[in-house]
């Protein structure tokens, strides 16, 4: 399977992980993995997950969201609060945003 990510660059899958089970805090799910060789990120749920779980988001003025759930085999729903990305980082932590997290839009200083 071929990738294509928002920066239009495309990669081609490795291997499929069937039936991956995922629990995210509020329970099993069990998910389709396809799987990408040197990826950026841990997980990515896209728009096919996104389509198969009914997703909807609330978002709020302090960076979280609020992620709502429909598991399609089991009818049940689940609501996942989000934590802001760069809390995972120290270096945000203390300083707001660390060089490697800031956004383009934000001055070019060095923290």
């Amino acid at each position: 399977m071929h990738m294509q990510s928002v920066n239009e660059s495309s990669d081609s899958t490795i291997s499929v992980i069937e039936s991956l089970c995922l629990n995210l805090g509020v329970g099993e799910l069990y998910l389709q993995v396809q799987v990408l060789p040197k990826a950026p990120f841990h997980i990515l749920l896209g728009r096919p997950f996104h389509c198969l779980m009914s997703a909807t988001t609330e978002n709020f003025l302090d960076g979280k969201q609020l992620l709502t759930l429909r598991d399609p085999n089991t009818g049940k729903w689940y609501k996942i609060s989000t934590h802001i990305w760069t809390d995972n980082c120290p270096r945000c932590k203390k300083l707001g945003r660390c060089k490697k997290h800031k956004s383009s839009s934000e001055p070019d200083e060095d923290f």
